[in-house]
């Protein structure tokens, strides 16, 4: 299966018509971003793909942060059976909505605290949740819950996000500097002519971390790596090297993923107030 071709084919779709998804004129920053990403699209795509091993109309997933709808349309494309959840803010967006409806995606706009997910309980054979849980202000583990609610037994949670022991922050806190978004990120979040409303990284978790989170939240690990998208910013020979021979040690790396199966339904009885949550 060619993933490649789909989600570039897919992400050329954004040039030919632009979303342009808050109204404020940035539909080319739209397009690059999906570019610049495009290795880590084709890594979840290949990834839940080979989960059902393309066993794909009777399965069915949820894409939580679906964002411009890179993976859900490509994981349609491929057959299997897709829904769409992200923020208010971005559900809004007329072009958005149509776009969903025009590939036959059902879609949601859902702020994740303190909200229940609208699928059924035990409905769903894989949540895909990517470069979703480093942006969330708030306390995780009761969105994982929810996650666990809506999945089959033994059905699958992807995960794919940054890796907090990553090289570069390391070699940041070597510095003395921050592994955090500056301090000028918080003044572009409030301004509404720019587009990082859901953009700063709030907690960034180590790959051990992540798999404790899910397994208090009852999945055990079936799958777990390190990932680095090829670098798309030009350097000398040398710097190519020293930066492949870095990146040969995995936890060196940006991204990390890891895969859980829901193996029991977590007894928490989470008492969420307005300062916790």
């Amino acid at each position: 299966m060619n993933y490649d071709k789909i989600i570039t084919d897919v992400i050329e779709g954004y040039k030919a018509s632009p979303i342009d998804m808050l109204g404020i004129g940035d539909a080319s920053g739209e397009y690059t971003y999906l570019k610049n990403l495009k290795d880590s699209y084709v890594r979840t795509v290949r990834d839940v793909d080979n989960m059902f091993a393309g066993d794909r109309s009777c399965r069915n997933i949820l894409e939580i942060g679906s964002f411009l709808g890179v993976v859900s349309i490509s994981l349609k494309k491929l057959g299997f059976n897709i829904c769409a959840l992200d923020i208010p803010e971005f559900y809004k967006s007329p072009a958005l909505r149509s776009l969903y409806e025009r590939n036959g995606i059902p879609f949601t706009g859902l702020n994740l605290r303190n909200s229940k997910l609208p699928q059924e309980s035990k409905s769903l054979d894989a949540v895909v949740i990517c470069e979703v849980i480093e942006h969330l202000n708030f306390n995780p583990l009761p969105v994982l819950q929810e996650i666990n609610r809506v999945l089959k037994d033994e059905g699958n949670i992807y995960i794919g996000m940054p890796n907090q022991a990553s090289l570069g922050n390391r070699l940041r806190l070597l510095l003395g500097r921050s592994i955090h978004n500056p301090v000028e990120d918080f003044v572009k979040q409030l301004d509404r002519n720019d587009n990082m409303i859901v953009g700063l990284h709030w907690r960034e978790y180590t790959l051990n971390e992540t798999i404790e989170l899910i397994m208090k939240m009852g999945f055990d690990i079936v799958g777990k790596y390190y990932f680095q998208s090829a670098a798309k910013h030009k350097s000398n020979i040398l710097k190519a090297i020293l930066r492949k021979m870095a990146y040969s040690y995995p936890p060196f790396r940006t991204l990390q993923v890891v895969i859980g199966k829901k193996v029991s339904v977590p007894t928490c009885d989470f008492w969420l107030t307005d300062a916790n949550s």
